[in-house]
């Protein structure tokens, strides 16, 4: 399997660059579908990946600014709108208890 979260060196204004132009929103779902076509699993949209890396940042403790100036938001509560809480009933529980 692929870690996901290793660092990667990155070069260039955005994530995701062909011959140092930004690729866009439409030609990374073709992609992502390709792939996931091929491994006979599930496409999710590009959005919910949007949403799923701002919930995973969020649950790591970077800072909702950071979080909102790497989505490109200017708003904070738009920001607050991507992230969902990746843990179980009981690991938030837990966490409350503890921060009390």
């Amino acid at each position: 399997a692929i870690n996901l979260l290793q660092k990667i060196e990155h070069t260039g204004n955005y994530i995701f660059m062909r011959n140092g132009e930004r690729i866009r929103a439409r030609q990374i779902a073709y992609v992502l579908e390709k792939y996931a076509e091929r491994q006979g699993i599930a496409t999710k949209s590009t959005h919910k990946m949007r949403k799923t890396y701002a919930s995973n940042l969020n649950a790591k403790g970077v800072p909702l600014d950071s979080i909102r100036e790497l989505l490109g938001h200017s708003n904070p509560t738009t920001t607050l709108g991507y992230i969902l809480n990746p843990l179980t009933e009981k690991e938030t529980y837990d966490l409350i208890t503890k921060a009390l």
